[in-house]
């Protein structure tokens, strides 16, 4: 058997033995011939090495089109860099084959306009591979994005959304603050939105095409009960390429109705609460009444319903008229709480087999409650009766929020209202009991304290001059409109989002964890439509088949 013995020659440069390669050359000659950094630190066209940066959001460049705040020497940032390096990504074009075993941050100035890239590469020549660690320097050159393009450019958005929910001056409006809190917490249907204005009862949400703003005043509609128009308004023309530019405006009118509002219903309205008082118990895609001077029954059967945007609006606003709002709750006292009908909570027939984890306890019951005003306990005997949906919740010692209608004045015209659309058999209660009253704290109270006395401090004591007022005004509106951008979302700014949570009713919370869970029904119903209509084309495919 014979043996092959590869020959070996001197280093033409070294003298160092080494196998036959068409250089003639060892490793180490080869790298100090060779030199890899002028090769990596050419750009494009012969050029420097460039990345581009936002000058306004900080943004760098990772594509055409799409650009990402990133950390100065972050690892994303760096991977950004290896992809600006020509000589990486052209080595077909090139003799040098190289390839990066590693890569790492050199420290720069942070106000420089460099950045230094560390980097240990292997290059294969004439049939020999290298390896050298050489420094890489790129510029910052700054590009305006995308966003900030539109941001700073006129007649940018081409389709617009109007919120509106329409309510006299001393009335909350709860509503929008729900849809705020709504914004916030989704971060997916806000993202489209190029810009925010404040109006006097809601919103503008400008948008760059009408299908996002379709979406969103969709997303809207299932939080809050609301009617939607669309309108479109011609900018411009091209008659000879029929072309046009339009501006799409989306209305969306809220129902003028919250949570915990007293309303009238008149007689001739169709819904079970019609020629008697309603309290709003829950606002979602649709407002959820319930009977505030129910009738003794043990049951709740016919004091609930609920009312559409579609109803409100084609029967008209006269038949369901609002009476108190809910700045004008007084607090009372619970003295006495007697349920109507059996005990919801026992079972009187001594049958526990049927009781457990299927039975189902019903969030409202009919209850005689006897209460007094706070204002007068301890001072007078005079207490109050009433049959309230609170029987549930309320125990003896307890505060109660509730209407005090003897005590109430309403205009002419909510009388003449009162006196033309209950029935007959109506009787006007004396008390209509809203909510129960949530015990503060020591701090909560000491917190609503300091800040009434800051209000007090606060106020001028001599009028302000025209152009103070306009200034004073203008200065209203904008941080207004600064506090609601930051509440849904639209500014990240977490320290002064903790500010604002405190001015928040703490009712809104429940009513927005009601709406998120009626949100999570409607995509399960969808879901199951979807996959009811794809296993019916699949049958029906089948049997065409066959």
């Amino acid at each position: 058997m014979t043996t092959l013995t590869a020959t070996q020659i001197p280093c033409c440069l070294c003298g160092t033995m080494i196998y036959p390669n068409p250089a003639n050359q060892c490793n180490t000659c080869l790298a100090q011939e060779v030199d890899l950094q002028s090769v990596l630190q050419r750009g494009p066209g012969g050029g420097d090495l460039v990345v581009h940066q936002c000058r306004q959001c900080r943004a760098f460049q990772v594509t055409e089109k799409l650009y990402k705040y990133m950390e100065i020497e972050s690892p994303e940032l760096l991977a950004v860099c290896l992809k600006r390096l020509p000589a990486l990504h052209n080595s077909q074009q090139q003799r040098l084959k190289i390839k990066v075993a590693d890569a790492m941050w050199i420290w720069t100035e942070p106000h420089s306009m460099r950045l230094k890239v560390r980097l240990t590469v292997r290059a294969t020549i004439h049939g020999v591979e290298i390896q050298q660690r050489v420094p890489v320097e790129l510029k910052i050159q700054f590009k305006q994005c995308n966003e900030c393009n539109r941001e700073y450019t006129n007649r940018t958005w081409h389709a617009l959304v109007q919120l509106r929910q329409k309510r006299t001056d001393d009335a909350p409006k709860k509503g929008l603050a729900a849809l705020e809190m709504a914004l916030a917490k989704n971060s997916n249907i806000r993202k489209h939105v190029l810009k925010i204005d404040s109006s006097r009862n809601g919103f503008d949400f400008y948008f760059l095409n009408l299908p996002e703003a379709q979406a969103f005043a969709s997303y809207l509609a299932r939080v809050a009960p609301m009617r939607t128009k669309t309108t479109k308004k011609l900018v411009s023309a091209d008659v000879k390429n029929n072309t046009a530019n339009m501006k799409h405006t989306v209305a969306c009118d809220m129902v003028p109705l919250c949570r915990h509002d007293l309303i009238m219903v008149h007689k001739s309205a169709s819904s079970p609460l019609a020629g008697r008082l309603a309290l709003v118990s829950k606002v979602s895609s649709v407002l959820h009444l319930v009977d505030a001077a129910p009738k003794r029954n043990p049951t709740m059967d016919g004091s609930q319903a609920e009312l559409s945007p579609e109803t409100y609006y084609k029967s008209g606003e006269k038949l369901y008229q609002l009476c108190q709002t809910s700045s004008r709750l007084t607090k009372f006292v619970v003295l006495d709480v007697e349920l109507c009908g059996n005990d919801p909570y026992t079972n009187d027939d001594g049958d526990d087999e049927d009781a457990g984890k299927n039975s189902y306890n019903p969030p409202h019951a009919l209850a005689d409650v006897e209460v007094a005003r706070e204002s007068d306990f301890g001072k007078n005997d005079e207490t109050v009766r009433c049959v309230t949906h609170l029987g549930n919740f309320l125990q003896p010692g307890d505060m109660v929020l509730g209407y005090d209608l003897v005590a109430s004045v309403l205009s002419g015209g909510a009388e003449w209202d009162m006196d033309n659309c209950f029935q007959s058999s109506f009787v006007m209660p004396d008390v209509v009991l809203v909510k129960k009253v949530k015990e503060k704290t020591v701090e909560q109270q000491e917190q609503q304290q300091h800040a009434e006395d800051a209000n007090a401090n606060g106020k001028k004591g001599r009028m302000s001059k025209r152009k103070e007022k306009r200034r004073m005004r203008n200065e209203k509106k904008a941080k207004e409109l600064e506090e609601s951008a930051l509440r849904m979302g639209f500014v990240p700014t977490a320290s002064l989002m903790e500010d604002d949570d405190e001015e928040y009713d703490p009712d809104l919370e429940a009513d927005l964890a009601a709406i998120e869970a009626d949100l999570a029904a409607i995509g399960e119903e969808e879901a199951k439509r979807e996959q009811a209509a794809e296993t019916t084309t699949a049958i029906e495919g089948e049997t065409g088949e066959e």
